[in-house]
């Protein structure tokens, strides 16, 4: 008898070990996206976002989802916003995975415990937890880029980058701060054709074109990722309260789009969409919302403002407040 919960001790022992180490090299992967909801993706069709409100309502009725196009004559100026904050003491380990719906790469939680987001509008610190790369296949004839989230004055661009991260200070994990009060954060840039790739992300896409097809997630171990180079933390930005833009859609994420873009090369494009199984559009369609019925603040243009000797009030040196992205986008 002794013998037998002897036994019975050590499978017990032995498979918590192995949920332990799954844990930790998943972290960053949802608990509500990985283990229950494997049903959804991003198609037209049964399981795409006009079905996910069938499981989730607030998908549908939510009044602050996202993507959203945002218009810049809405844009609210803060001079208060001050930079966005990385503690980026380490560079990082992670998993680049092509699970069949997203190219994304997993940060476990020991590659980035001592490395936080704060700063701007966050109240609280962050942890990087995951970054997505937003793109779609190459269209024939097709002027209009399709691949990122969000749209600036009704303009698309062809990826977007983003960087997900949860508030350590009120939740004790990622699941949770999904479903919560400023649980999650998302930094986020643009993609545009052009130029030269930065070594940070051509490094990732380089390692992403050797992922099998999407028959079976793949992935690969990547090492020594600079978060900083990766993402272009630029000082100036647009915020607002949105939510995530997969099931179940929780209203809970401060979004941060940066001013400032990065350049992909059209090679890796047409080698990633080689063949569709191989990766796939992996974007939430934009919800039919504006920055006009948002709060969306920017401190766009902060240098170009000035503070009366006289006066605590700050004065434009013009009245426009214009987004990088839409000057250079006719360049590419």
């Amino acid at each position: 008898m002794i013998l037998k919960y002897l036994l019975l001790f050590i499978i017990v022992q032995y498979y918590i070990l192995i949920i332990n180490s799954n844990i930790d090299i998943e972290h960053a992967a949802s608990f509500v996206r990985r283990e229950i909801w494997n049903w959804w993706d991003y198609t037209d069709g049964v399981s795409g976002p006009a079905a996910w409100g069938f499981y989730f309502p607030i998908c549908d009725a939510g009044r602050f989802q996202s993507p959203i196009n945002i218009e810049s004559r809405h844009l609210i100026f803060d001079y208060q916003l001050r930079p966005i904050y990385i503690n980026n003491s380490d560079n990082v380990h992670g998993i680049l995975r092509n699970d069949g719906r997203n190219l994304y790469i997993i940060i476990p939680y020991h590659s980035n415990s001592n490395i936080h987001i704060s700063g701007g509008p966050l109240q609280y610190e962050y942890r990087p937890v995951e970054i997505y790369i937003r793109l779609a296949p190459p269209t024939i004839g097709d002027e209009m880029p399709r691949g990122s989230e969000h749209q600036i004055d009704n303009r698309s661009f062809h990826g977007e980058i983003q960087l997900v991260a949860y508030n350590t200070d009120l939740y004790k994990d990622y699941a949770q701060a999904q479903t919560s009060p400023k649980g999650i954060v998302i930094v986020s840039s643009m993609l545009m054709l052009g130029g030269d790739t930065s070594a940070q992300l051509r490094y990732v896409l380089n390692h992403a074109e050797l992922l099998n097809n999407t028959y079976r997630p793949s992935d690969i171990e990547i090492n020594n990722l600079n978060l900083k180079e990766l993402m272009p933390f630029s000082s100036e930005y647009m915020t607002y309260e949105g939510s995530l833009t997969w099931p179940g859609c929780f209203e809970s994420v401060t979004w941060i789009i940066f001013n400032e873009y990065q350049q992909i090369l059209s090679t890796y494009l047409q080698t990633l969409f080689t063949n569709t199984l191989r990766f796939v559009n992996n974007r939430r369609s934009l919800i039919i919302d504006t920055s006009a019925h948002r709060n969306v603040r920017t401190n766009i243009g902060f240098q170009q403002w000035f503070r009366s000797s006289t006066s605590s009030t700050c004065y434009p040196v013009n009245n426009i407040i214009e987004y990088q992205i839409n000057n250079d986008f006719e360049r590419t």
